[in-house]
């Protein structure tokens, strides 16, 4: 069975995973709990507004690439780290 939010889940695990952190770290730095991150990167719930907004103010991920993949809403440095390392499904 697929995952609902996979495409979300995908891209929240490439952030953390190209930062280098840990599920508990990526969490506590954007004032989150490993649980919620991981019920997210799970792919069978959808990230609320309010994390996503925690993610967008400590991390600079836009809510258009969280939501929707739009990697043109990322900051130019992700941008090219996505095209470097891409997103694993």
């Amino acid at each position: 069975m697929d995952k609902p939010f996979a495409d979300i889940s995908a891209r929240l695990r490439w952030h953390r995973a190209l930062l280098g952190l840990t599920q508990d770290e990526y969490a506590v730095k954007a004032n989150l709990k490993r649980a919620q991150l991981n019920n997210w990167e799970n792919g069978n719930h959808r990230i609320g507004l309010d994390g996503a907004r925690a993610l967008r103010k400590t991390y600079g991920l836009s809510l258009d690439f969280i939501y929707e993949g739009d990697i043109n809403a990322l900051p130019m440095n992700l941008r090219n780290a996505l095209l470097d390392k891409p997103i694993a499904s």
